[in-house]
């Protein structure tokens, strides 16, 4: 699964810190950064992908790389996550959703009915998880490759609950973007 090649600027995109603070995604972004855009904090599929990316920060620092995620959810539900269940880089909340209009991750009513989505709900039910507050229940997630500038290289766009890229994926797209 390869992701799409685009170029979609985001260093202006305005979202909040957990804690409150309004900052700029470009003045988060110095390195390339795989930047996940879950459909909202609580969500579960979601919540695991979050787990997966913090696993993988060592290999992402070995290319010179960080991770970012910017959601529509709720801010106590990223401080929750940071706190609790140990990500380990900056979850961002975006409530008037300006990083989901810039990649073109709409809201669509049919998300939550896709059953690669629902299979993706079981697992992480089985692994212990259970449903946060339900925030943006038809928001598409996404994960885009950000360049240096906070450029958008790479994204994807995913179709049902939890359809993220296999972290393997991210790692091998963010070797060819280094190579270019």
């Amino acid at each position: 699964m390869a992701l799409k090649s685009v170029e979609i600027p985001l260093a202006d995109v305005k979202a909040q810190t957990a804690s409150g603070e309004v900052v700029r995604i470009g003045d988060l972004v110095d390195r390339p950064t795989v930047l996940v855009v879950p459909r909202y904090y609580g969500c579960l599929p979601c919540r695991g992908y979050l787990r997966d990316v913090t696993a993988a920060l060592p290999e992402l620092a070995e290319l010179g790389a960080g991770a970012l995620a910017v959601s529509s959810g709720a801010d106590f539900q990223a401080r929750w996550l940071m706190e609790e269940q140990g990500v380990a880089f900056p979850l961002l909340v975006d409530p008037e959703r300006h990083t989901h209009e810039a990649l073109a991750l709409p809201r669509r009513w049919w998300v939550a009915l896709h059953p690669k989505g629902w299979w993706k709900y079981l697992r992480a039910i089985f692994r212990g998880n259970r449903q946060g507050r339900i925030v943006d229940p038809i928001q598409i997630p996404g994960l885009a490759l950000l360049d240096e500038h906070a450029v958008a290289r790479r994204i994807h766009r995913g179709r049902a609950l939890g359809d993220y890229p296999p972290i393997a994926t991210v790692l091998d797209e963010l070797r060819n973007l280094s190579a270019t």
